[in-house]
């Protein structure tokens, strides 16, 4: 059986839905480092080389910048339960991330994108106070259909 050629689809997903969803923002992150920078964990732990920290930082898909909100944002296509864990680690890690101090007045709103509704998640999410957005392309579809989920 021939091997199917992974794509990373979510790096296609979330600017698409950023330019479909925000075409007012101020700026977008993808792909974005969030926490300490690597200089501050080593001064915290200098027994540890610095290239440790610089390979481990966490990088959320993306953080778009309103005019009256910080949007952190995380697509799951195929198992959105991962997501949950993920934002709530990147929003602890927020006053922590160098690169969006700027930002840091802003009140921050979490989302998790995802092209299917699972109920499971949705209620969870909702007492953890992260957003599920159900969003989707004919492209997104396919995949699923061509994976079983669909």
């Amino acid at each position: 059986m021939a091997r199917v050629e992974y794509k990373q689809r979510e790096r296609r997903y979330i600017p698409e839905y950023v330019n479909e969803k925000y075409p007012q923002r101020v700026a977008v992150f993808y792909n974005a480092a969030v926490g300490p920078a690597p200089e501050a964990l080593y001064a915290m732990h200098p027994e540890i080389p610095l290239e440790h920290f610089r390979r481990w930082r966490f990088w959320i898909d993306a953080v778009v910048i309103m005019p009256d909100r910080m949007v952190l944002l995380e697509g799951k296509i195929r198992k959105p339960a991962e997501g949950l864990g993920q934002l709530l680690l990147y929003s602890r890690l927020l006053p922590q991330t160098p690169e969006l101090k700027p930002y840091a007045g802003l009140p921050v709103e979490i989302i998790l994108v995802t092209p299917r509704p699972d109920p499971r998640v949705i209620s969870v999410a909702t007492t953890l106070g992260i957003r599920v957005d159900i969003w989707t392309k004919d492209w997104v579809q396919e995949y699923l259909r061509s994976v079983g989920l669909a």
